[in-house]
């Protein structure tokens, strides 16, 4: 699948709450592995090092800017194809590539399944040669009647694809649902605390469809001065079994429905970028905890796909450390900032909630 801006604003863009090689502020893994598993045995080692480059720099700085992509900039066809699946480092490029690409003609497919599957299923290679036979072939129609926006929405382990005009979805209803102690519910508790980390549970009483950016408001203290906090976000059937979404690597690959990370002392937020739904980091500052003080912090998470039925259950994870992540964790012993003795406030002044966009059946 074509795909010009599938990592145009991950990657590329370090004043964006993630980029290829820090996300939300923290150093990753998937630097380093990429670099040594594909770079070295093509180029050898005797010139610059990614890897050091980006633990090095933890502030944007000229360096990352003179590596960014202009979207702006972008003005040819563009036909991008993301991966629910690809949570920790393509997804984000792609949704926000296509956002923000000056193109005139431009189409964003949001798919399930491996990297490879794009290239090679039926729907795909349709898509593709629609595409080449409208821009290089001269056929004025060849694209005519595809949507700008094609998703499919999870339904489980199953899909359904639907056709959409927009990102987000004009429809979309935003609402918050309240961290507990144990529980996520539609009403603010009662104030009060949990310990870090923490694991937090609603059910749903009927069918509820969650397609689209959502954010996490955490309120939080800490005896240090500062914490990395890793968010995933995890689907139950009733029977209390997990529905893993399906990694870039296949079924064999299981990740979370939905993640997101940030270091306390990024929480500054570029206030010309930053929506309700996408809190957008400047990453320009070093901003210290005070110790034992409430403090905000809003946490991206990326876009999700995900549809409750009747007594399933969405789990919330807030997370000191994303060892699970295997290959793509975060955790460079020289790149942490540790959360023990860490609290999560709630209710009153300090109600942390999860911002969701709900979809009306």
């Amino acid at each position: 699948m074509a795909s010009t801006c599938s990592a145009a604003a991950s990657q590329a863009a370090p004043t964006s709450t993630a980029t290829g090689g820090r996300q939300g502020g923290i150093y990753t893994n998937a630097t380093e592995s990429w670099w040594q598993r594909q770079i070295i045995p093509q180029l050898g080692d005797d010139h610059a090092s990614m890897p050091d480059d980006l633990r090095s720099r933890e502030l944007l700085d000229d360096w990352y800017r003179e590596r960014t992509v202009d979207l702006a900039q972008v003005r040819v066809p563009v036909l991008s194809a993301g991966n629910w699946g690809s949570i920790h480092l393509h997804l984000r490029g792609n949704i926000e590539g296509w956002l923000d690409a000056a193109s005139e003609y431009k189409w964003l497919v949001v798919h399930v399944g491996s990297h490879i599957d794009p290239y090679y299923a039926d729907w795909a290679k349709d898509l593709q040669l629609w595409f080449l036979q409208r821009f290089l072939g001269g056929d004025q129609t060849a694209m005519d009647g595809v949507p700008p926006v094609r998703l499919a929405i999870r339904r489980g382990h199953d899909v359904e694809w639907r056709d959409e005009q927009n990102w987000p979805l004009p429809r979309t209803q935003w609402r918050q649902l309240y961290l507990g102690q144990k529980e996520l519910s539609w009403h603010q508790p009662a104030e009060g605390r949990a310990p870090y980390p923490a694991t937090f549970d609603f059910t749903a009483t009927e069918r509820l469809e969650l397609t689209g950016p959502l954010a996490l408001r955490l309120w939080v203290s800490h005896i240090a001065g500062d914490l990395d906090v890793f968010v995933q976000l995890e689907q139950y059937d009733v029977d209390g079994q997990r529905i893993p979404a399906i990694g870039p690597g296949g079924a064999a690959t299981p990740v979370p429905m939905g993640i997101g990370w940030l270091r306390a002392s990024h929480r500054k937020l570029d206030p010309e970028r930053t929506l309700a739904h996408r809190p957008w980091h400047s990453h320009d500052e070093i901003q210290p905890l005070e110790p034992g003080v409430p403090t905000l912090l809003e946490v991206e998470i990326w876009p999700i796909s995900i549809t409750l039925e009747p007594g399933q259950r969405l789990q919330l994870r807030v997370q000191a450390d994303d060892d699970n992540m295997g290959l793509l964790a975060h955790n460079d012993p020289g790149d942490r900032r540790s959360g023990h003795g860490a609290t999560i406030h709630l209710g009153g002044d300090h109600a942390s909630n999860l911002y969701l966009p709900v979809i009306p059946n």
